[in-house]
């Protein structure tokens, strides 16, 4: 799994989004995610969580095994 590509593709469609992804196992198909932007404001973790694999099912349904995701509105 190439991290950076995830990235990528998580900001190609939340464009102000913050990123960080990690490997939980070293396996690289345990994804741990770090997500801060502002198109999670008034959503509800479920939502928020939703609209992220959302992203990544597209295309990594065969490359993850697992993801912790881990969100956050901005703050000035």
């Amino acid at each position: 799994m190439d991290f950076e590509l995830v990235k990528k593709l998580i900001i190609s469609q939340i464009p102000d989004a913050e990123v960080e992804v990690s490997d939980m196992t070293g396996t690289r198909d345990h994804l741990d995610l770090k997500i801060t932007s502002d198109v999670f404001k008034g959503k509800g973790l479920l939502a928020q969580h939703r609209l992220v694999m959302d992203i990544l099912k597209k295309s990594f349904s065969e490359d993850l095994h697992a993801v912790q995701i881990k969100t956050q509105v901005k703050t000035l």
